[in-house]
């Protein structure tokens, strides 16, 4: 099914009078379609806007394939979020724009529906964005990565709403309390000079706050209840945000059956794109026939 998706978009892209070859090379995507004379545009130069908010209608095949830009087929049967952005991201970084063959319509409004304005993000009003959750998980400045209790949905939220205490803190003897700075409490100061934060809710419940989605290179341990990392021996050790130890497993699946989850750093737009890419992408649904595609 893959192959007649593929072979749809090279049809259509047949039709518009560009080249398609199909690239041997694994990190390439499966087809891509060159017109006879490359066209750069001075649009090429944007820079991608992650607070543009106005919608607008999907960008039409059409328009895409006349563009004068080299075009991957990206075949998509199952729109994961990580999945389209990163293949966006890897055509717009090398000069291609992506032209999304889809089986069906509602796969196709899956798509549109992630790329459109505000781009590759789950929900975003007044206040702020929410993210999907990527494939990598949150490295600290002093190693390792962050958890928190497993057996929770976790999100990721920038707020500008009122801060309530996080956590737990650390007082002179390396005592938890709930005064002070700690899991959380720094996070709180720094984001009262912005006024803007990220947030990381457990079931709707905060339990780490970041100043801002560029906090998240490597923060301090001390903003997440628990870390984890894996020691010389192979064996991950779990420790809480003050670094005390709490408990060694086998493995992140031991970690997550001992009552501990990796934290997911969310996919956030601006840090994968560099320039806009509003034209540099379209949908065509291959709907079974694709000598009938529009």
């Amino acid at each position: 099914m893959t192959d007649d998706l593929l072979e749809a978009g090279a049809t259509r892209c047949r039709r518009e009078g560009l080249t398609v070859t199909r690239p041997n090379d694994g990190g390439e995507p499966p087809g891509v379609a060159r017109p006879a004379d490359a066209r750069p545009s001075s649009d090429d130069a944007r820079p991608f806007d992650p607070d543009r908010t106005t919608a607008s209608d999907a960008p039409s095949v059409s328009a895409l394939l006349s563009s004068g830009r080299p075009v991957a087929i990206e075949s998509i049967r199952d729109p994961e979020p990580t999945l389209v952005l990163s293949r966006l991201w890897n055509d717009r970084n090398n000069d291609r724009a992506a032209l999304f063959v889809a089986p069906d319509r509602e796969t196709a409004d899956r798509i549109e529906t992630l790329l459109a304005p505000p781009v590759g993000v789950r929900t975003a009003d007044e206040d702020g964005r929410t993210f999907y959750a990527g494939p990598d998980r949150v490295a600290l400045a002093e190693g390792g990565y962050a958890a928190v209790p497993a057996g929770t949905t976790l999100s990721w939220r920038e707020s500008t709403t009122a801060r309530e205490p996080v956590g737990l803190v650390v007082d002179g003897d390396g005592d938890g309390d709930g005064d002070g700075d700690g899991a959380g409490g720094r996070a709180d100061a720094d984001a009262a000079a912005t006024g803007a934060w990220l947030e990381l809710r457990a079931d709707g419940e905060v339990v780490a706050r970041l100043d801002g989605v560029d906090a998240l290179d490597c923060p301090t341990r001390e903003r997440f209840p628990y870390a984890y990392r894996r020691d010389d021996d192979k064996r991950i050790r779990v420790v809480d945000f003050a670094g005390r130890p709490v408990q060694r497993y086998t493995g992140i699946g031991a970690m997550r059956d001992g009552g501990f989850q990796p934290v997911p750093a969310p996919l956030v737009p601006e840090h994968m794109f560099d320039g806009a890419v509003d034209g540099w992408w379209a949908v065509l649904v291959a709907d079974g026939d694709y000598r009938n595609c529009p």
